[in-house]
């Protein structure tokens, strides 16, 4: 009698054990335990403002990311880490830091003895601003539909790309520039090693973000150090103009080097570029550095993060090999254009394509041909749209395609935001189901990109029995998928002006060589 009570006590306090670590909602991870909060929905919760990285503050500023310190009391997750120091009036008054390396999960409670497909979303901002906890990137919709949604914060500006002789100097590998790409590694090497603590499969990880956050999938996509980290990724709006990318050390066809830049902003800063610049740099307030220099740096191919242009790495075929999603707006260049844009008269229009395209000038202002001043507006919303987004994109999942990966292509169409129309970044609420007024249909069109979205990180495939076929993206049958009220297959997008481009594009990165400066 006295075996079998010892032996229901054993029973039931195992039993307890187990009800208490179901129910609990603390989560162990590499560096310590951490607590959830509930989300929108009480069959999800988040946690929030994990770190991911040392903050890179003081000697860390301008250097690789170095793990956080370790924890060992339960960390409650229930406020948002600080954003990147940033200029933008509308977020500056939410919290933000220098110290900003964060990142936020959200995961179904329910538990499940298979490990959920992972996605995680970089946020756009042109490099300059945003975060990861912006609402639109509440994942709750998403986890609801089985992965784990994981975002994340990297460094911004001239903290997060900053190029200098000197920082290159000082650095083992001779490279300076792409912190933030360096973060977002960093954040996804996290990944691999907590996240199946949370019920998610360290590999089966997509990758996904919109316009920087885009491009910041096609550079992830490109560098080895990220190889392994993740096994699909999603393009949405990829801000991939040429200009963006540069040479560290030599002149290339879309500037200086990387680290002119860097020198240039020194003496602007410091009145000059003194032994000790590097000193007087980091001891100055960030807040000081975002005010003082430019915030818009150049990705920087650095011979480390990049050993070759990011083009020429697709270009040569040593990209991942993995599935891939990529996608524009119809009316992406409404965000962008100013209203008088090109100057305001025919005679700035023709010079100003001459000044971008040079002895290629004519033929594009020809091209798009406006009639009138009248039509700048217009021509300058098509070109930026053609130009930043569309054809680097075709250009993209062809190069894509050569190695054989799948490739997906879609095209948003439906009109958002009054006069901006299909704007840039106007499918986010639709892809994470966060709407804020849906009219008729947005529903349906919102259920259709998380569905093909959910799909794609669980199979590699994003097709569904039940919804219209998308075929693969193939240079012969240039296919994509219009996401609008209607979802539809449609061939050719932009094609005659990705075509010229493709062919501009090509003569001047053969006419220019680098110049070592």
């Amino acid at each position: 009698m006295q075996i079998q009570n010892i032996s229901l006590v054993i029973v039931c306090w195992i039993a307890a054990i187990a009800s208490i670590s179901y129910a609990s909602d603390s989560v162990i991870t590499k560096y310590g335990p951490v607590k959830s909060v509930e989300s929108r929905d009480e069959s999800v919760e988040v946690f929030k403002g994990i770190p991911y990285a040392a903050p890179p503050v003081g000697e860390l500023r301008w250097r690789p990311p170095q793990p956080p310190a370790s924890w060992t009391e339960v960390r409650p997750c229930n406020e948002f880490g600080p954003r990147s120091l940033q200029k933008n009036r509308k977020l500056r008054a939410g919290k933000q830091s220098e110290d900003c390396l964060y990142l936020n999960v959200w995961k179904a409670r329910e538990h499940t003895e298979t490990k959920r497909p992972v996605m995680v979303w970089i946020h756009g901002g042109g490099f300059t601003q945003g975060s990861g906890h912006q609402p639109g990137y509440d994942g709750t919709q998403l986890a609801k539909r089985g992965v784990v949604l994981v975002t994340i914060n990297y460094r911004l500006g001239a903290l997060g790309f900053m190029t200098h002789p000197a920082l290159s100097a000082e650095s083992p590998h001779g490279s300076s520039g792409n912190y933030a790409i360096l973060d977002q590694i960093a954040a996804l090497e996290w990944v691999r090693e907590n996240i199946s603590n949370f019920g998610g499969d360290p590999d089966n990880v997509t990758i996904f973000g919109e316009s920087a956050g885009g491009t910041s999938v096609y550079l992830l996509t490109a560098t080895p150090f990220s190889k392994g980290l993740f096994h699909r990724a999603i393009l949405e709006s990829p801000w991939l103009d040429p200009v963006i990318f540069r040479d560290l050390r030599a002149e290339n066809e879309n500037g200086p080097p990387a680290e002119f830049d860097g020198e240039e902003q020194t003496r602007r800063v410091l009145g000059g570029e003194p032994e000790d610049a590097l000193a007087k740099l980091r001891a100055l307030p960030a807040e000081e550095i975002l005010e003082k220099v430019k915030q818009r740096w150049p990705v920087a191919t650095d011979g480390w993060v990049f050993p070759k242009d990011p083009h020429q790495i697709y270009s040569d075929g040593d990209q991942h090999d993995i599935p891939i999603i990529v996608g524009t707006n119809r009316d992406e260049g409404t965000m962008f254009a100013p209203r008088r844009a090109f100057g305001g008269t025919m005679e700035t229009y023709e010079q100003a394509m001459v000044e971008r395209y040079g002895e290629h000038g004519n033929t594009v202002a020809g091209f798009y041909a406006p009639e009138s001043k009248d039509e700048l507006w217009e021509v300058a919303v098509k070109h930026i749209g053609d130009t930043w987004f569309i054809q680097p994109s075709r250009e993209f999942a062809r190069a894509m395609g050569r190695q054989g990966t799948p490739v997906w292509m879609y095209h948003f169409s439906k009109p958002v935001w009054g006069w901006m129309g299909a704007a840039h970044a106007a499918e986010i609420g639709y892809v994470f189901g966060n709407l804020e007024e849906p009219k008729p249909g947005d529903v349906t069109l919102s259920n259709a990109f998380m569905d093909h979205w959910v799909q794609f990180a669980k199979t590699g495939d994003p097709n569904i029995a039940r919804m219209t076929e998308w075929p693969a993206f193939t240079t012969q049958n240039d296919a994509h998928l219009v996401m609008d009220k209607t979802i539809k297959v449609e061939t050719a997008l932009r094609k005659a002006a990705c075509d010229m481009l493709d062919s501009i594009l090509e003569d001047r990165r053969t006419q220019a060589p680098l110049v070592a400066r």
